[in-house]
């Protein structure tokens, strides 16, 4: 019974192992979010995501702990569109930039400083979730 219950906990760990290990396709870097100079003001958060994955992966919704709510945004003609998703294809690096495809935040609680850090959630469409914080510009 003993060595059951081994092999069974030793089995779940090596799945569950190899489950994260497949999972970790998207990267991100250079995570940061426009300071703010009070309360309810929008921000902006920009950053690098890189899809290391066979497969075109979308960025379905961001979180965070800080209640806030977010909007994918991108650019045409100069002005800003809402998106529903926001793609990186496979292979490639995606860069969410002012003037370009980024994340707005509104109905911030407090005002962001130059320095903090602001948590947030990213979700894409394969189920991969990536937690990073954003470095306050």
């Amino acid at each position: 019974m003993k060595a059951n219950k081994k092999q069974c906990l030793i089995s779940t760990a090596l799945f569950a192992t190899l489950a994260i290990a497949a999972q970790a396709e998207i990267l991100v870097s250079q995570a940061s979010i426009a300071a703010t100079q009070q309360a309810g003001e929008p921000s902006a958060i920009f950053m690098q995501l890189e899809n290391n994955g066979n497969e075109n992966v979308q960025l379905a919704f961001v979180e965070s702990e800080i209640p806030a709510r977010f909007a994918l945004h991108g650019m045409q003609q100069g002005r800003m569109t809402d998106l529903n998703t926001i793609e990186i294809p496979a292979h490639q690096r995606l860069s969410l930039k002012h003037g370009d495809q980024h994340i707005m935040v509104f109905d911030l609680p407090n005002s962001l400083k130059q320095g903090e850090t602001f948590p947030i959630s990213l979700f894409f469409d394969n189920g991969e979730v990536v937690r990073t914080k954003a470095v306050v510009r």
